[in-house]
């Protein structure tokens, strides 16, 4: 497993400073989760999840439950995080995949940072014929989504969620399961550099000062 021990120790140091530098929870959904965390979770936990999945967490995303937390007050049980924070360890991990999550979730990941709108369009269009049967929708639905964790809401059909595999293993996209966009990918290279990223723009006054006040994903 990658050791991201310095980089552990930085996120708890800035997650209390922006607790402090917010102090009137400004930013979208921290009057929510109050940048609080729950308890981390244990290697027994994590290794029964992937046995269950059939899959290997990225060891960013692994670091972060193991040292800083799981879970909290916010929307659907969340931690401190982007938008409405982190999903609790194991918890709705069915926001994409309808039916046998067990499934699809080791699947290879088939979605990519620069997917254009004609790629995306061609994905999604016999999800929507009229005479589609349940299980092939479950199917198709499975294999567009195969290989990416949900862990947290953004609100109304919005989530981020964490790529399993592949060349992006350990990234994060933003998906909108309403309107059904294409993704889009965050810039940051793994699960931690986005969280980091997110606290360092409270902590600048970027996500204080400035409307609105939720995390993008450009860089900051």
């Amino acid at each position: 497993m990658k050791d991201y021990a310095l980089q552990i120790q930085r996120i708890k140091k800035k997650l209390q400073e922006a607790k402090e530098f917010d102090e009137l929870f400004s930013v979208f959904g921290a009057g929510n989760h109050r940048y609080e965390i729950h308890s981390p979770v244990t290697i027994s936990d994590v290794d029964a999840f992937e046995k269950n999945y059939g899959v290997e967490l990225p060891d960013c995303y692994k670091s972060f439950l193991l040292n800083i937390g799981n879970g909290g007050r916010s929307y659907l049980c969340s931690g401190a995080g982007p938008f409405f924070g982190i999903y609790p360890f194991g918890h709705h991990i069915d926001d994409l995949i309808h039916g046998k999550v067990e499934l699809y979730l080791k699947n290879k990941c088939v979605l990519h940072p620069n997917i254009s709108q004609t790629e995306w369009d061609k994905k999604l269009e016999h999800l929507y014929e009229d005479d589609i049967s349940d299980e092939d929708y479950e199917e198709l639905n499975g294999n567009l989504y195969g290989g990416i964790l949900p862990i947290g809401s953004q609100g109304c059909s919005f989530i981020h969620a964490l790529v399993l595999n592949g060349p992006y293993r350990g990234m994060i996209i933003n998906l909108d399961r309403g309107e059904l966009s294409p993704p889009k990918f965050s810039e940051d290279i793994h699960f931690l550099n986005w969280y980091e990223r997110w606290l360092d723009e409270i902590i600048s006054g970027k996500l204080i000062t400035t409307s609105p006040t939720w995390f993008g994903y450009p860089r900051g």
